[in-house]
């Protein structure tokens, strides 16, 4: 039997494999090209690497202080605070030595500390502006030619001595150019959200807005001859781009008329809750599978291709509609059985909501 001061045989090399993993561990993290960060519990930095070292300009004599010496840029601060309570995606930001650089802070909380992860994301950055600039810039030179060709379509067809199969011809250019001119006006849109990471905020009268958006939708569901209603519980407004909100919410409306038989019921509501206002749109219509619902705000993704271009959709509507929210920090939640319809959600938070009485 071995004293109680003394280890076994077998404590031993388990003591030292463990003690050799961690040495691994250690390694690899200091090899790392990113910045990591360990935190205790009152947010103060305990152990870095050396390219957080490189970073953030780190000495022995720093540990203990709060990661807040080092990193005074507030969309960290709030994305810190936030990840401390629920668990969020990073937060992108400008390095605060160098402009021209771009981080992405990753916190991961365990027990009573944290993981801070900061990866230098200033190429990618630079490919997502060029790809911005690229599809701005080709879209805008696309509009020109599309305009002359709608207009000399126009014209060929409104000839009355031309021959049948020749007028069926000309009928389904005009149509896929004026599909075509709908693709690129919603890029160019798109882009423009994109560029406008932030907008002038401005009191928007949601009654009125609201109106304006069912006024439009009753215009374009005379071909379906659907049952619209609009329901106003609260006379709250916000604050916001009233352009591109009123673009994202009729995008939305417009929806569910294409997307619900003929003969449907839609409503439109707009309620206070206990975190902001809810904007929504419900239908009965033909209602989404599970499996799209998560990517249905990606660029061009479609249920079904046929459908979407029967409909006349550009695959661009609901990317638009992500955009506006997130510039007004708005969420957007899809509720949706097959056959049964669909609900789109739409909550706006308190910091944008505003009283008609204090707008």
């Amino acid at each position: 039997m071995t004293k109680n001061n003394q280890q076994s045989p077998l404590e031993s090399v388990s003591h030292q494999h463990a003690s050799d993993q961690l040495t691994k561990i250690r390694s690899a993290l200091l090899a790392l090209r990113d910045a990591v960060i360990l935190l205790n519990q009152d947010d103060n930095v305990e152990w870095w690497n050396q390219s957080a070292q490189d970073l953030l300009s780190l000495q022995v004599g720093d540990a203990g202080k709060s990661i807040f010496d080092f990193i005074r840029v507030p969309e960290f601060r709030q994305y810190y605070q936030a990840t401390t309570t629920t668990l969020s995606e990073g937060v992108h930001i400008e390095s605060w030595q160098d402009p021209k650089r771009y981080l992405k802070c990753e916190l991961t909380p365990f027990g009573d500390q944290k993981l801070l992860i900061i990866y230098d994301v200033t190429r990618l950055q630079h490919l997502e502006e060029m790809r911005r600039d690229f599809v701005a810039n080709v879209s805008h030179e696309l509009r020109t030619p599309l305009t002359v060709m709608m207009g000399y379509l126009e014209n060929f067809s409104d000839q009355p001595d031309m021959p049948p199969h020749w007028r069926r011809g000309f009928e389904l250019m005009s149509q896929q150019t004026a599909r075509m001119n709908r693709i690129v006006n919603d890029l160019l849109l798109l882009s423009r959200i994109e560029i406008e990471e932030t907008h002038e905020l401005n009191y928007i009268d949601m009654t009125k807005l609201l109106t304006h958006v069912y006024d439009d939708a009753q215009a374009y569901n005379q071909a379906y001859g659907h049952i619209i209603h609009l329901q106003i519980d609260t006379y709250d407004g916000l604050y916001g781009s009233e352009m591109y909100l009123n673009s994202a919410l009729s995008n939305l409306v417009i929806n569910a008329i294409k997307y619900t038989p003929k003969g449907g019921n839609i409503t439109i509501s707009w309620t206070k809750t206990s975190e902001g206002c809810r904007f929504a749109v419900e239908d009965n219509g033909i209602g989404i599978a599970a499996e799209h619902i998560a990517r249905l705000t990606e660029r061009f993704y479609r249920i079904d291709k046929g459908r979407s271009r029967a409909t006349g959709g550009t695959g661009l509507g609901l990317a638009i509609v992500k955009h506006v929210l997130y510039q007004h920090e708005a969420s957007l939640q899809i509720e949706s059985v097959e056959g049964v319809g669909s609900t789109f959600s739409v909550v706006f938070p308190a910091a944008y909501v505003r009283t008609a009485s204090t707008g």
